[in-house]
């Protein structure tokens, strides 16, 4: 049995056997190279056999000899780049074993890519930890040429991400305490450089929301000079780094706060999840006090209240009913009054619902029905306002207006 028909017995997909097969077949690995790699590949076999476990053990053997083919398959098409003629001069210029160290070095290095975007400091793997995953890589259930470079640019990504995030840390003075993800603290500083005037210090969860509420106008753009400010002590590497999560942020996060649907679990406030989740508490208990409970007779209340300028209240006596249609009949209803309410207001996961509430629905039902713009049918005497107000809104006055 030649060394071709052996190596493609236990694996004939393998780069290495394409290789090998095309080089002799084109006269580019000598036979004297054949018996080499022949030799080669059985000391090379003995060796990771006693590696995994034992050459004394025919299964380790066989096993042995898959690794190997593995080993060195990922490395010569890596370095050929898919090219069987490139291959089949690395194999008739370079060792075999040499091919299968290299091979194991690309594992290795996949090994140590991060797996998560935490600012952690890690230590080296052990090397118990690197031969398990040498182990899984390597064997019959080996990692193919495109599944490992999509895996080492994903773990470079992450990299760059921590890389980034480090250098944002210091830069921000996070306390060395802190644990923190590198996406979360990213996504705030991208925040901070695009708000304008906004302080270039981490926001509490008090601040967040003059942050979020500075992007929305349609005017805000972003703003090269304040970005080039704020990196203009950054090695280059982490600059470009930047660039890109700003271009991402720009075309994924600023969309997302503009329509209210961005998620607050993306972004690092300083005092963690438990200032958050006390600050989010507070706003949730108070929203529930002033609209009784989401109370949809409330909450159309509050909202017309504020878009015509008057005092909040939770209910409306005739006297205030009376002033609020007035307001509304002469100013209009301000929108802009109403989501600035709700912003502060309402807790996160219902604004998104209650701003849809008021500009496709409330609106336009309460300024057709309060507003008396129709000759035919006057309402001078706010009649028909105060029924409308009684039938949608929390009054206080009974009876026929």
């Amino acid at each position: 049995m030649t060394i071709s028909t052996t190596i493609t017995a236990f694996d004939s997909r393998r780069f290495f056997d394409k290789a090998f097969v095309y080089g002799v077949q084109h006269g580019i690995i000598s036979a004297e190279r054949q018996t080499t790699i022949q030799a080669d590949l059985a000391k090379g076999m003995v060796q990771i056999a006693n590696y995994f476990g034992t050459a004394y053990l025919r299964p380790d053997l066989e096993l042995a000899i898959i690794r190997i083919t593995n080993l060195i398959s990922i490395y010569l098409e890596d370095h050929a780049q898919g090219d069987v003629q490139i291959g089949a001069q690395s194999l008739q210029n370079n060792s075999l074993l040499s091919h299968s160290k290299q091979g194991a070095d690309m594992l290795r290095r996949l090994h140590a890519m991060p797996k998560e975007t935490l600012l952690l400091q890690h230590g080296p793997a052990s090397s118990d930890e690197q031969q398990s995953f040498l182990n899984e890589m390597s064997g019959e259930s080996q990692i193919s040429w495109p599944d490992y470079k999509a895996e080492l640019a994903r773990g470079q990504a992450t990299q760059n991400l921590l890389d980034l995030g480090f250098w944002l840390a210091k830069k921000l003075q996070l306390a060395s305490e802190e644990i923190c993800d590198a996406e979360q603290l990213i996504n705030t500083a991208m925040l901070l450089i695009l708000a304008p005037k906004a302080a270039i210090k981490l926001p509490k969860r008090s601040e967040f929301d003059a942050l979020i509420k500075a992007l929305k106008p349609k005017k805000v753009s972003e703003n090269p000079e304040r970005f080039a400010l704020f990196f203009s002590d950054a090695p280059t590497k982490i600059e470009q780094i930047a660039q890109k999560e700003m271009a991402r942020f720009i075309a994924q996060e600023w969309p997302k706060i503009r329509n209210n649907s961005f998620n607050l679990a993306h972004y690092y406030l300083k005092g963690g999840i438990d200032a958050i989740s006390e600050y989010d508490e507070a706003i949730a208990k108070n929203w529930q006090r002033i609209s009784h409970n989401d109370d949809n007779s409330v909450i159309a209340t509050l909202f017309l209240l504020v878009a015509t300028g008057q005092p909040v209240k939770s209910a409306m006596l005739k006297r205030e009913a009376t002033a609020m249609v007035q307001a509304l009949r002469e100013h209009g209803l301000n929108d802009a009054a109403v989501i600035e309410f709700i912003e502060h207001n309402v807790p996160v996961e219902l604004r998104e619902e209650l701003t849809d509430f008021w500009l496709n629905d409330l609106k336009e039902d309460a300024d057709t029905a309060l507003a008396n713009k129709d000759p035919e049918f006057p309402d001078l005497y706010m009649e028909r306002a105060f029924k409308y107000l009684q039938n949608n809104c929390n009054t206080t006055w009974k009876g026929r207006s």
